[in-house]
């Protein structure tokens, strides 16, 4: 787990103060939440420097499906490897993240409406989870997108010393200081080494779909350490993708 316990345990006092209790399922659809409250989720699920109640966090995250950002986006959570589908242009805020290093993930399709060109905007600044995230097109470990049509993004990358200007991938982060980084496909939160790292915080890209193809998009975090552990999990992570169709 990447969480720092020591630091998490020092704002429980704060935590205190703000809204720990999950949405429940009748309340979703008219509940705003904020980066606090989920922050707090966190907070109030740490038992101690070394232990913490994790299907409480789990909990917690997975019962925000429903309710919305405070810049408008209603949240959908993919966790375990699942995926949402999306059959309409519109934005929408996917949070993702998992039990187990192998499932600390998930995924969103698009299914084009009617056939036209549809660009793909990513960002996780104003995700309530957001923070440093992968997003793969063609993730070997995920059933679903092998029919998928790809899109390719103008990008500012690299990859050790070299520069990509074109990519499938989508690297972004909620702050420039900190990199997000291309991960394995196996152990999830495990970088590989002079491998695409990149400071954009937003991404987009653009695509002709006929109606009825679609996209499929994998995110999963990527600000954990080189030395995360193969068991590491539970490391929910968000994004914001507007999608629109331009013609």
């Amino acid at each position: 787990m990447k969480k720092n316990f020591l630091t998490k345990v020092m704002t429980l006092a704060l935590a205190a103060t703000m809204a720990l209790t999950p949405v429940t399922a009748s309340a979703a659809e008219k509940t705003v939440v904020t980066r606090d409250q989920f922050d707090a989720y966190w907070d109030d699920a740490v038992i101690d420097e070394d232990n913490a109640d994790y299907a409480k966090y789990y909990n917690s995250v997975a019962s925000m499906n429903g309710c919305y950002q405070p810049n408008g986006y209603k949240i959908y959570t993919a966790l375990d490897n699942k995926t949402v589908t999306f059959k309409k242009t519109g934005n929408y805020a996917v949070i993702v993240g998992g039990k187990t290093a192998k499932k600390d993930q998930g995924s969103f399709k698009f299914v084009a409406p009617k056939t036209g060109t549809y660009k793909f905007t990513f960002s996780t600044k104003n995700n309530v989870a957001g923070g440093q995230i992968f997003i793969d097109q063609l993730a070997a470990n995920v059933k679903g997108n092998t029919k998928a049509q790809i899109v390719s993004f103008k990008v500012n990358y690299k990859a050790g010393s070299k520069k990509i200007s074109h990519d499938a991938s989508v690297l972004v982060t909620d702050d420039p200081k900190y990199t997000a980084y291309a991960t394995k496909g196996s152990n999830v939160l495990s970088h590989y080494i002079n491998d695409k790292t990149s400071e954009m915080t937003k991404v987009s890209g653009s695509i002709k779909l006929k109606k009825g193809q679609f996209v499929f998009f994998t995110g999963r975090d990527s600000g954990a350490g080189y030395d995360e552990s193969d068991d590491a999990a539970y490391n929910f992570t968000g994004f914001d993708v507007s999608i629109k169709k331009t013609k």
